[in-house]
């Protein structure tokens, strides 16, 4: 039988719940054998403000994920120079694993950027696409781009989920000034956070 994996890429600088929760739920209401977080090394769309190391972010998804059926990492854009492309990202997973069928997870929060993302036709052609939202999509996404092949895919995808509204950039601000942040990042990660200095 073929395996069913979902892709979750992220920045992940720190992960939290929210991803963590999206996850699970995706992975039980599609019926997925592993969802595959997947770190950027070199984010395509924050070239001006590159993230926390990649080492760091990995070891902290995977403090995070220690316990967590069905999750697990992989490093494919670590193993890559310049931008962490995703159609790169796939097409090197589906090189290396021809008989699993992928799908490319997101936060409704993503979909406003996937039309400018690169080559995103080329992507939605692919791979399923799956689209954790609040409930319904708070706007018209056929008014985002005119094609519709990509619209198409995004509706397809829309799975309606119990999203955390939860920010990395928030947390690194409360960790910044000390503030608790125990009900948002697992507690080990912030044990890690505190050892290393990361924020």
């Amino acid at each position: 039988m073929t395996q069913r994996i979902g892709i979750y890429g992220g920045t992940f600088d720190p992960v939290h719940y929210g991803h963590i929760n999206l996850a699970i739920q995706v992975k039980e209401l599609h019926q997925l054998d592993e969802i595959w977080f997947c770190p950027v090394q070199i984010s395509p769309h924050k070239l001006d403000t590159q993230p926390t190391s990649f080492a760091h972010r990995h070891k902290m998804l995977g403090i995070a994920l220690q316990g967590v059926p069905g999750c697990a990492i992989t490093d494919v854009e670590s193993k890559r120079p310049g931008p962490s492309f995703t159609i790169d990202t796939l097409t090197a997973l589906k090189a290396d694993h021809p008989d699993v069928q992928f799908y490319l997870i997101m936060g409704d929060d993503a979909i406003p950027g996937f039309f400018r993302w690169h080559k995103p036709e080329e992507i939605v052609r692919m791979v399923p696409i799956i689209v954790g939202t609040r409930s319904l999509v708070p706007y018209d996404i056929t008014k985002l781009t005119g094609n519709e092949e990509i619209c198409d895919a995004i509706r397809k995808g829309i799975t309606p989920t119990r999203l955390l509204d939860i920010s990395s950039t928030e947390i690194r601000q409360r960790l910044r000034t000390g503030s608790y942040c125990g009900h948002l990042v697992p507690e080990k990660v912030i044990d890690y956070i505190c050892a290393n200095h990361i924020y």
